[in-house]
């Protein structure tokens, strides 16, 4: 799968970013070649790994975020791209190139996503399977804000999906300052949401101003994007 091109314009600057998917019927060649994508680093990192669903959910990533990485930097060799975990668990990128080159990384049930960005635009992705048996347990640790109760009362919005967009705009906006959910949940939490065509909403962040999120639910699954204020992106990301 190609990475989709994104415009990112502020004012009248614009900058390119590019995302990436990477799904479990492509990895049926990866595992007995991992060598093929991973850098010396990452293939110690993955021999370390014990289960092979770990494996493969490391591989899934790997390659979603090395495909988004190597479009940002005109990289074709995926083996050149080191991507190493930082305290917090958040990509850092490694290649001579990539200095100002960021990544954000998700992945769900067989599905792996990933953002590549500039640095001085920072964003977080988030992809979380729409799911009946997620919602109580999410309503139970969100902490919602009484500007959530209120979109969840009356947006007309299923409960599962409302609970999918809660959660990985949440989940979005610690990935794009790099601490992920190593925070009181109710911290990123949202003070207004709104629709914005069809399947898709825009939110602003109670003690967060100066960043937005965009989400949407394709095909039983919520992306979401936490991005700056004053940023446009344009086309949104398909998971086609």
């Amino acid at each position: 799968m190609n990475p989709q091109p994104l415009s990112l314009r502020q004012g009248g600057n614009e900058r390119r970013a590019y995302f990436a998917l990477a799904g479990d019927a492509e990895l049926q060649a990866v595992p007995a070649r991992p060598e093929s994508i991973l850098s010396a680093s990452e293939l110690a990192h993955f021999g370390g790994l014990r289960f092979p669903l770990k494996q493969q959910g490391f591989l899934l990533g790997r390659l979603a975020a090395k495909r988004a990485l190597g479009a940002f930097l005109g990289e074709p060799d995926m083996r050149r791209i080191d991507i190493r975990a930082g305290v917090f668990g958040q990509p850092l990128v490694r290649h001579p190139l990539a200095d100002g080159a960021e990544v954000s990384v998700s992945h769900s049930h067989g599905l792996a996503v990933a953002l590549a960005y500039p640095v001085e635009l920072p964003m977080g992705v988030d992809l979380e399977i729409v799911s009946v048996a997620a919602s109580g347990t999410i309503l139970g640790e969100l902490q919602l804000s009484a500007a959530e109760r209120t979109w969840l009362a009356t947006s007309g919005v299923g409960e599962t999906t409302a609970c999918g967009i809660l959660w990985t705009a949440r989940e979005a906006l610690g990935k794009s300052m790099k601490i992920g959910l190593n925070c009181p949940l109710g911290t990123l939490a949202l003070e207004r949401l709104e629709s914005a065509g069809d399947a898709a909403w825009m939110g602003r962040y109670a003690n967060f101003p100066h960043s937005r999120c965009l989400s949407q639910e394709i095909d039983g699954r919520v992306l979401s994007i936490a991005m700056p204020l004053a940023v446009e992106l344009t086309p949104w990301p398909q998971l086609r």
